[in-house]
């Protein structure tokens, strides 16, 4: 009888924790980010789910403003009844501008050059300007009028940022004398590597390279 009753507990306690275990608390750190399971938000922050027995397992995706988006598969056997997730900062948001506080990037901008200022001495304050923000110049012909820099590496902790400036002469009417400036700026994960084909364009602009159209109208640019 004591052997029989026993058995009888260990199998209700077996299927309480069974039941509970099917019970899964998702809690994501910040608290506003959104959770989304199969591409439908249901949440912020918090979200239960109640498994079947036919669902081995589930995929969320968080995403918070600020943070790098998170997705992953969350499986029925998991032991824990409460599952955290800490989204990591967006690095690259932190450190670039974008919208009105940015140029725009992969957009041509003319900078007319000032009356009186000759090619050669516009072409050097030019160049003085991409060198002390680029190391690297991939094209460097003064007689084209054409200045193109290798792409300049960021490196943060999930992600790869890479930008290059490209310049080229103009000439507007009666030959005023013009200069098209266009900056490029594209992001990869660091998963995938430095490969071209894991950077895709980012229509934000690091920092330290968020003036450098200013800084050459500055040098060289009328104020008409």
């Amino acid at each position: 009888m004591l052997k029989k009753n026993l058995f009888i507990l260990v199998a209700v306690i077996g299927f309480g924790f069974s039941a509970n275990a099917q019970i899964k608390t998702i809690h994501v750190t910040p608290s506003t980010a959104k959770i989304f399971l199969n591409s439908s938000e249901v949440g912020n922050g918090t979200y239960t789910y109640k498994f079947s027995k036919k669902t081995d397992f589930i995929m969320l995706k968080f995403e918070a403003e600020g943070y790098l988006t998170k997705e992953v598969r969350l499986f029925r056997d998991n032991p824990n009844k409460d599952v955290a997730y800490t989204l990591a900062e967006d690095e690259a948001e932190k450190n670039s501008v974008g919208g009105e506080n940015s140029v725009t990037v992969e957009k041509w901008f003319d900078i007319t050059v000032k009356q009186g200022m000759t090619e050669d001495d516009a072409w050097k304050r030019i160049m003085s300007v991409v060198t002390n923000n680029f190391n690297d110049i991939e094209i460097r012909d003064k007689s084209a009028g054409w200045i193109k820099t290798a792409w300049s590496m960021q490196t943060f902790t999930y992600q790869f940022v890479r930008t290059r400036l490209e310049v080229k002469i103009a000439f507007g009417d009666e030959n005023e004398l013009k200069y098209r400036v266009r900056i490029s700026s594209q992001i990869a994960n660091r998963d995938c590597g430095r490969s071209d084909q894991c950077f895709v364009n980012y229509n934000r602009v690091l920092n330290k390279f968020a003036t450098i159209i200013q800084e050459l109208q500055n040098v060289v640019g009328s104020n008409r």
